[in-house]
């Protein structure tokens, strides 16, 4: 298991670059809370927006921080170890009201979705512009994407 959320943050950036490329803002500030990623998808006119929580083991604070997240993102997960997903698995109910993604990753490298969210507009237009215009002049192109999506 991480010792840290920083061993696992570190982890999963490499992860997110080697599997869909460099299309990530790392703990972006000045939003409705400061996700610990924010993965960009352009596709064609559109892009959209996915925000990732990271948490050892407070599942509960993780799904709250994700919902807030969906002030500005299209889809937000939470990702927790393996060692500690079973809590939040045997709630899953809950990430299904409120449309919140939940996955697990361990030191491995391995990736997993237990839930699959539908992107949805973000609450805020203006937040979710204040991040389009973080990325819109960036040429970097996702690969692989279609994983977060149905």
């Amino acid at each position: 298991m991480f010792e840290t959320e920083l061993d696992m943050s570190l982890k999963f950036e490499q992860y997110l670059k080697a599997n869909f490329g460099s299309t990530f803002i790392k703990e972006c500030q000045g939003l409705f809370g400061v996700p610990d990623f924010l993965f960009y998808v352009k596709q064609k006119k559109e892009t959209s927006v996915i925000a990732f929580e990271l948490k050892l083991k407070n599942w509960q604070r993780a799904a709250k921080q994700a919902f807030r997240y969906k002030m500005f993102s299209n889809t937000s997960y939470v990702v927790l170890p393996e060692a500690t997903v079973g809590n939040a698995l045997a709630n899953i109910e809950l990430f299904q009201k409120y449309n919140i993604g939940l996955a697990k990753f361990d030191m491995n490298g391995s990736f997993a979705i237990l839930f699959k969210p539908k992107p949805t507009l973000p609450y805020s237009e203006e937040l979710n512009k204040k991040v389009l215009s973080s990325v819109d002049f960036s040429r970097k192109r996702t690969r692989n994407a279609g994983v977060f999506f149905d």
